[in-house]
């Protein structure tokens, strides 16, 4: 995966988290605005290339969330007699 994949992957991870990429920085320890610089879009052609480490931590992170997701109990619906 190139870095552009990868911050794809993070994303669509983060959104169907419905955890939003500022609060998974802020979980990391980064500044959003980091985050974009990584990201190729028109107005930033040339992305700052991203840390190995940084990456992993974010990954650590999304595995960590999406484990304390699937954990809680859901709710049951009341069952009518």
């Amino acid at each position: 995966m190139d870095q552009q994949e990868v911050i794809a992957d993070i994303e669509r991870r983060s959104r169907n988290q419905g955890v939003p990429i500022h609060v998974l920085c802020a979980r990391v320890g980064i500044h959003p605005s980091t985050f974009s610089r990584w990201k190729k879009t028109a107005k930033n052609p040339e992305p700052t290339g991203a840390s190995l480490l940084t990456i992993g931590e974010i990954y650590d992170a999304l595995r960590q969330i999406e484990h304390e997701r699937s954990a809680k109990p859901r709710a049951r619906k009341a069952v009518r007699a």
